[in-house]
């Protein structure tokens, strides 16, 4: 009975795509007509990945040209941009859209629109093995003025360390994440904090038997990331939606994140208009 309700949910939201193609938004006709959509990526693995000959993959980016192609475009080109610089580079329209597990927060909200979210997950801790400062939370941080961590600037557990007392003066910015990896090795920081299988994915690499992962961090809520845009993009933001939920309907979309470790029962009870300001 699921499988016939998806198919008949797939043929309306097909259905529903052609219905409007003719009445398409400026910037899904722009993109159509140039062939390709440029698109903001972070290098983190598994949510994105660059290959060494520069092919970006990776759940998020795989997920976004699946949805450009149902959409009739063709081609994704990825610009590599560090978190923190995503929003502005969206603002001033240097990229089209953004997807590389930007979580959706309501402070973000407030300067770019997300679409329905596309991967969730736990957040964690790369610590040193045996975890000496016994450190299962943001707070136990703050707690120890003399404990340092390390993330990126703009992301996410940023803004958890800082909601939860963590000083601006403990946290010390990695440019990429092996980056934070090597500060942590080298002694020069007590704790890395990143997504959860952002965090496996590197350790996993690393191979580093002096480390060692707490996943996930108590306290803190899984986190929900979507494609973002410019928030005059509206209606190209529905067009987005509508084929992620075609792709969601038929299966497509877990057969892409499902190999990266991302659940897609996990999207399934979650919107990102329980999670922005006026569900924007």
């Amino acid at each position: 009975m699921k499988k016939i309700i998806s198919i008949f949910t797939c043929f309306f939201l097909v259905l529903g795509l052609a219905q409007t193609s003719s009445a398409e938004s400026d910037t899904l006709k722009k993109l159509k007509k140039q062939g390709y959509a440029t698109v903001a990526v972070a290098n983190e693995p598994p949510y994105s990945d660059i290959k060494s000959d520069g092919y970006v993959t990776g759940a998020a980016p795989d997920v976004a040209r699946a949805v450009l192609a149902v959409l009739g475009v063709p081609e994704l080109r990825a610009e590599v941009i560090m978190y923190g610089a995503m929003i502005p580079a969206l603002q001033a329209r240097r990229v089209d859209m953004a997807t590389s597990g930007l979580y959706i927060k309501p402070g973000r909200c407030e300067s770019i629109i997300y679409s329905e979210p596309d991967l969730c997950g736990a957040e964690a801790f790369a610590v040193p093995v045996g975890n000496p400062n016994n450190l299962l939370t943001y707070e136990d941080i703050a707690a120890n003025p003399a404990l340092k961590m390390t993330t990126c600037a703009g992301c996410a557990e940023e803004k958890y360390a800082l909601e939860r007392g963590v000083s601006a003066d403990q946290i010390v910015y990695f440019d990429a994440p092996p980056s934070g990896i090597k500060m942590l090795q080298q002694g020069r920081v007590d704790v890395f904090a990143l997504s959860g299988l952002g965090t496996a994915d590197l350790l996993n690499k690393t191979n580093d038997p002096n480390l060692e992962l707490i996943m996930p961090v108590t306290g803190v809520p899984m986190g929900c990331a979507g494609a973002a845009f410019n928030k005059d993009d509206l209606e190209f933001r529905s067009e987005y939606n509508m084929a992620l939920a075609m792709l969601k309907a038929t299966g497509e979309f877990a057969a892409i994140i499902e190999p990266y470790g991302f659940s897609a029962e996990a999207t399934a009870s979650k919107s990102y208009l329980t999670q922005c300001p006026d569900g924007m």
